[in-house]
């Protein structure tokens, strides 16, 4: 826990958000009114895991095992390979899957907006870690610095 309170708020964001977002595919994205003619209606709950929701889902876990390696245990990850990008690369690949299943899905539930809430933290997660890994000045110390004011 030391470790995590000492990270970046990228990794963080990280962390955090695409864990739940993977736990968030288990919930109820669509109710689906299904007609059954003289037989009557009846509601169909249908959960994340689809398509769209497996790629989400892999996505996910991929990023979320990256985190942990390279943020909370002690193994050195190759210079070789770029990691900032691929990072932001997955990050920026579960919102735009997130918000596309969620858009073409009939009947969403609570659930699939939550998801898409916690998809754009993680992009925002990616975004910070990469920032920072490019010297870039990060968005959330931007709001930090400028405050919330009023635009009136």
């Amino acid at each position: 826990m030391d470790r995590f309170r000492t990270l970046s708020t990228g990794p963080k964001l990280l962390l955090v958000a695409t864990p739940l977002l993977f736990v968030s595919l288990f919930f109820t994205w669509q109710k689906l009114e299904v007609d059954f003619g003289r037989a009557g209606r009846a509601e169909a709950l249908l959960d994340g895991w689809d398509f769209w929701g497996l790629l989400i889902g892999m996505l996910a876990l991929g990023l979320t095992a990256l985190a942990v390696v390279a943020y909370l245990t002690d193994v050195e990850l190759s210079e070789d390979v770029p990691w900032g990008p691929l990072v932001l690369g997955g990050g920026i690949a579960i919102l735009a899957l997130t918000l596309l299943k969620n858009v073409t899905d009939a009947d969403s539930a609570w659930a699939s907006y939550v998801a898409v809430l916690l998809a754009a933290l993680v992009a925002l997660g990616a975004y910070e870690t990469w920032a920072e890994d490019v010297g870039r000045p990060s968005l959330v110390s931007r709001v930090r610095r400028r405050g919330l004011r009023s635009v009136a």
